[in-house]
């Protein structure tokens, strides 16, 4: 098991309690597990993903070559077998998987699904996290092996394939892609969930395939079956949720962490890592780097972890927990907060900025706000913009430069790599095809992204890491906060052990 994994298990023991005289809502349904998405999904093209919904209702309806299991280790998903270095390798197929219309799942369908998702047609903001900056081709050696090329190094390609963004898509969803994104083509899934409907607003449903069995080893192990059915309401407030849950109307559903002993049975997820970002357009106050830094000096990891998380969280001295492969965890990179000094010496005073936030950080949004307050508090004008998950995420993530200066972020880190967040700040920017949301000017830092791409040899990468994240923190071009983790109350009857402790729905038992 990993350090992340380790650490990860210890918490979610502290969480799964078992308290005298505390009781749960009433048995679900034993067909359908009744669960809530915080925004609605803004696409079902896992090439396409936008908000955090939109990977875990992707992750129920299509399969990746590749899995985390439960340990943190890189398993067999729709592939038995694969053999990588920098510049690609081949895969061999596991036997016997299908599409919901019957259609084999073969090295030519994966082929045709790999090629659309890297293509720059397709225009995917995933596709750098999966097969790197260069170009990408995929090909059937014969029925059962497919092989992948690569224009660029990329030494990260087995977590890439991962991802769901990397979910095979089966020809039907290839021949209708608007119907694809809309969730209207019902063959096009490659996973062990089909959508049954969609009513935006309203309700989601997820209908388990009868005639799926590729099921991960480490999944097929959990205690309990599958569910017939989830079924998906949508709001994002946590106590309501709470209430729900304990009333019995609600199955699985986040709750704030403040609320754990209300609960006989939590879990936690962790979901990715949370830090300050900002956008150094050309109209941007944040092309100064003293202002950046005076930022991060009004901000406290340790505060924000109170008031997100009630404390539970980790401080992140980087892009990535302590336990993450080859994270920093020298306090001393990451600027020393002193609020009190900033304020006294007026350095944001007057300083006029747009500050996009989700409502999602904490309960009501109350890590959003504990940003701007302390930005306020400091004298700064902020123009604060705090909006549902799916909106925030189109608008930070999309191609308007000038639309927004810093952002909250938070990633969906399904890698479980530090290439996740540093290919958020390096390399071309968003409305150029690339993936960088900082727009920063940093020749140093690409330089050194270039050569962790091309280095396999595990002991090297990390030493190049460890340049690369001296020079991003030593620029202030983020300022790390805590994991970003969420905590799930299940009804009871309901077993949630997500792989990895990542989100992953596709781990809901109800226990028999």
């Amino acid at each position: 098991m990993n350090a992340s994994s380790t650490r990860l298990a210890a918490v979610i023991a502290v969480l799964t309690l078992a308290l005298a005289g505390c009781v749960g809502g009433p048995a679900t349904d034993s067909d359908t597990v009744r669960a809530r998405f915080s925004a609605d999904p803004q696409s079902f093209d896992p090439a396409k993903l936008v908000g955090s919904d939109d990977y875990y209702a992707s992750r129920m309806l299509f399969d990746t070559l590749l899995r985390y299991d439960d340990d943190g280790d890189i398993v067999g998903g729709l592939a038995e077998d694969w053999d990588f270095d920098a510049s690609g390798g081949t895969v061999e197929l596991a036997d016997g998987a299908t599409c919901t219309d019957g259609t084999a799942i073969d090295a030519a369908v994966v082929a045709e699904s790999l090629n659309r998702f890297a293509s720059p047609d397709t225009q995917s903001g995933s596709k750098i996290l999966v097969f790197g900056n260069g170009d990408v081709t995929a090909s059937a050696k014969d029925s059962n092996t497919v092989e992948i090329s690569l224009s660029e190094p990329f030494s990260e390609l087995d977590a890439g394939l991962t991802m769901v963004a990397s979910g095979i898509v089966c020809p039907a969803g290839l021949e209708d892609l608007d119907g694809l994104s809309s969730g209207s083509v019902p063959d096009a899934f490659s996973g062990p969930f089909t959508l049954a409907s969609a009513t935006s607003g309203v309700e989601y449903v997820m209908e388990l395939r009868d005639d799926y069995d590729m099921w991960p080893d480490f999944v097929s192990r959990l205690d309990g079956r599958p569910p017939e059915r989830m079924s998906f309401s949508v709001g994002s407030d946590v106590a309501t949720n709470a209430n729900e849950v304990l009333g019995g109307s609600l199955d699985v559903a986040g709750v704030s962490p403040t609320d754990t002993e209300r609960f006989p049975n939590v879990a936690l997820v962790y979901i990715g890592e949370q830090y300050i970002v900002f956008n150094q357009h050309d109209a941007s106050p944040f092309q100064d780097e003293d202002l950046r830094r005076a930022v991060a000096r009004t901000l406290s990891g340790e505060a924000y972890n109170e008031v997100t998380y009630a404390g539970r969280s980790e401080v992140e001295y980087t892009m990535g927990d302590s336990g993450m492969q080859c994270a920093n965890t020298d306090e001393g990179l990451v600027e020393e907060y002193d609020r009190e000094a900033v304020q006294a010496e007026g350095l944001l005073e007057g300083v006029e900025m747009v500050y996009s936030a989700s409502n999602s950080f904490g309960p009501n949004g109350i890590g959003a706000e504990y940003v701007y307050q302390e930005l306020s508090d400091a004298g700064a004008h902020v123009d604060y913009q705090i909006v549902d998950n799916s909106t925030w995420a189109s608008l930070v993530l999309g191609p308007d430069a000038p639309s927004w200066d810093i952002t909250l972020f938070g990633t969906v880190n399904q890698t479980n790599t530090l290439w996740t967040g540093v290919s958020r700040i390096m390399g071309a920017p968003i409305e150029d095809g690339g993936r960088s949301m900082s727009r920063a000017d940093n020749p140093e830092g690409e330089q050194l992204a270039d050569e962790v791409m091309r280095t396999t040899d595990q002991d090297e990468k990390c030493a190049t890491y460890q340049e690369l994240q001296q020079n991003f923190l030593e620029r202030v071009d983020v300022v790390p906060l805590t994991a970003s983790v969420e905590v799930f109350a299940l009804a009871d009857g309901i077993q949630y052990e997500p792989p990895n402790s990542r989100m992953d729905y596709t781990a809901v038992r109800v226990a028999d």
